[in-house]
């Protein structure tokens, strides 16, 4: 067994996990990219249900007698003639295919032979069977049928099929494009595993016309999932690992969150004469325990993966306990610099990673407090690379603004300059996080371009100790990306499903609103950090020297849904369902701008009393 599925495995911990004696794992990219660290602290679970026998207990939603649920029928690879493999290794390939799609939001994947009953409170089970779905004549058949177009995702459990079948029916007859030579356990994979993506998609709140904006730029709707069926060949099934769309990932993100919550890089300067063989850096979280998700683990940077620290104890900040942490980065690898694991005198390097917490529903504050370069020997050098903080944002209720604050634990003043700040319809990955980058992809490469970037007030200012910088990035009256209404109209036009014919492929669909998160899915900014004053190594003249120290940041943050009001809906959807509780338009519900609810998205205080300032370095 490889470490990832002993991580995999170990993670799976509850009691239905204990009861679920069908579990088997594999290890999709999505892990061996870092962002499966901790997939059991994801509140919602996607189950793949392969039942071993017909399975009578199954809920019926068929929508015509072609597509009765219930009994869920067994998965038997004797019924797909073409498929020349065996039933685990499909099975596990369809797993990592649904796996790397949900791969950066708040919802593992689980594979099972038994039928969820019980544990977690938000799960949704895609039965997948060999049967087919058609009609007698052969005029029309249906790959996949999902419980609900559930809007917001307000319904907790969730049912879905998928007639694996019926690929067989379609692709799997003489030149097709899952027989002979086609007939590869991936083409198999991407196929079936599309369509539960697909179902599954649907019961988290996504619909077709989800799935038919293409942003300029992005690659074609037939590698992308919440289309309808008609959109889709059998060979553009087969032949790509289809992912979710700019558009669908935002709406997805919306209703059940990101895994990542934070992504940080660094370009550091070693400051000392001496070279380093380790980089820690310190910092607080309120959660009480953390892993490393999708860490840089490109060639500017002499380590690879970092590794966290457990809790090393709590300090009182502004009357919030935090957990003190260090992230270590110690394994050597090749680099750009020279020697892997070492960085000598002066020289600059690379490091980053994500965080993620162990409740992907909570705000994930991480506040960067110092950095220590450590020598051979393992002590830390006497001079410490430049670093500020930054929080996840605060909204003031007085006018709508959102801000980002910079936060300054050193003993010098800081200047942060060149601040930039651009709003992403999903998450970037860490490495195109990188100086001179200019357009980013996500996790597997797609490429992805900002739906917007911010005008700043603010792109130059002073921080230090005592003031944080504040960085205003956008206003509710700006309003999200999106706010998407699905009413009764809309509803009836979700047929042509993961079918091909005009018929549906939910058996029902929720009105209602989702508004995207804000003010993006994920924002990212980047600046430079500098002491203008700053004591260190010159590598040319091999001197020590007074001048400028910089430090290049770049940080990625999870959007959120504005509560002024806290009743638990967001603001825009509250807006949007009745105007008049924003009178004057600017985006505050006017009841919680009376009050002047200033609501900061995470603990960090804007001040710092003297008796609480965290020690600074030089």
């Amino acid at each position: 067994m490889t470490p990832t599925r002993i991580l995999l495995l170990a993670t799976c911990a509850t009691a239905l996990c204990a009861a679920l004696p069908g579990l088997a794992w594999a290890t999709p990219t999505c892990v061996d990219l870092g962002y499966g660290a901790a997939p059991g602290a994801k509140a919602n679970k996607l189950y793949l249900y392969f039942p071993p026998t017909d399975d009578a207990t199954y809920p019926q939603f068929q929508v015509d007698s072609t597509t009765s649920t219930s009994p869920a029928h067994r998965f038997d690879i004797s019924e797909l003639s073409s498929y020349t493999g065996n039933a685990t290794d499909l099975k596990n390939a369809i797993f990592d295919v649904v796996t790397d799609d949900y791969c950066e939001f708040n919802v593992e994947v689980l594979q099972t032979t038994t039928k969820p009953v019980g544990g977690p409170a938000h799960r949704n089970t895609v039965a997948i069977g060999t049967d087919i779905s058609k009609a007698a004549d052969n005029s029309s058949w249906t790959w996949g049928l999902a419980q609900n177009v559930d809007t917001g995702d307000a319904t907790a459990v969730d049912f879905a099929k998928v007639w694996a079948g019926t690929y067989q029916f379609t692709a799997g007859g003489a030149g097709g494009a899952l027989n002979g030579a086609n007939s590869t356990l991936e083409r198999w994979a991407r196929s079936i595993g599309g369509t539960a993506a697909h179902e599954g998609g649907h019961n988290y709140g996504l619909s077709h016309n989800d799935g038919i904006p293409v942003a300029s730029g992005e690659d074609a709707l037939t590698r992308h999932i919440m289309a309808s069926g008609s959109h889709f060949t059998d060979e553009q099934r087969a032949g790509y690992r289809r992912h979710f769309s700019d558009h669908e990932y935002e709406v997805l993100a919306a209703n059940v969150g990101l895994s990542v919550q934070t992504m940080w890089n660094w370009d550091f300067v070693n400051p000392n004469a001496q070279t380093a063989v380790k980089v820690r850096i310190n910092f607080l979280s309120t959660q009480p325990s953390l892993t490393v998700s999708g860490p840089y683990t490109g060639n500017r940077s002499p380590w690879g993966a970092p590794a966290v620290s457990a809790s090393l104890g709590t300090q009182m900040f502004q009357g919030v306990n935090y957990h003190k942490y260090t992230v270590t980065w110690s394994t050597g690898q090749a680099w750009v610099g020279g020697t892997p694991g070492q960085v000598t005198g002066g020289q600059v390097f690379h490091v980053g990673t994500g965080f993620a917490g162990v409740d992907y529903n909570t705000t994930n504050p991480i506040i960067i407090t110092s950095v220590d370069l450590i020598d051979s020997s393992n002590a830390a050098l006497a001079l410490h690379p430049r670093i500020s903080g930054f929080d996840s944002g605060a909204l003031d209720s007085s006018d709508g603004t959102f801000a980002l604050h910079a936060f300054n634990f050193q003993a010098a003043q800081l200047i942060i300059s060149d601040i930039r700040v651009q709003f992403l319809p999903k998450l970037a990955s860490i490495n195109a996080m990188l100086p001179g980058v200019e357009r980013a992809s996500d996790i597997f490469g797609e490429p992805e371009a900002p739906w917007r970037e911010a005008k700043l007030r603010v792109t130059k200012g002073v921080v230090s100790a005592k003031q944080p910088l504040s960085i205003p990035i956008a206003r509710l009256a700006e309003h999200p990306h999106f706010i998407d209404r699905m009413d009764a109209e809309t509803c009836k036009g979700q047929g042509r499903g993961d079918r091909s014919n005009a018929a549906p492929d939910t058996a029902a669909c929720r009105e209602g609103l989702v508004a995207a998160l804000f003010p993006s899915t994920t924002t990212y900014l980047s600046a430079t950090v500098t002491d203008p004053a700053a004591k260190h190594w010159d590598a040319e003249k091999k001197a020590y020297v007074t001048g400028p120290l910089e430090t290049k940041i770049f940080y990625q943050v999870e959007g959120i849904h504005p509560d002024l009001n806290k009743n638990g809906i967001d603001d825009f959807v509250e807006i949007a369902r009745n105007p008049r509780l924003d009178a004057n338009q600017d985006g505050v519900i006017d009841s919680a701008q009376r009050k002047g609810v200033r609501v900061p998205l995470t603990h960090l205080p804007l001040t710092m009393n003297k008796a609480e300032e965290v020690q600074p370095k030089p």
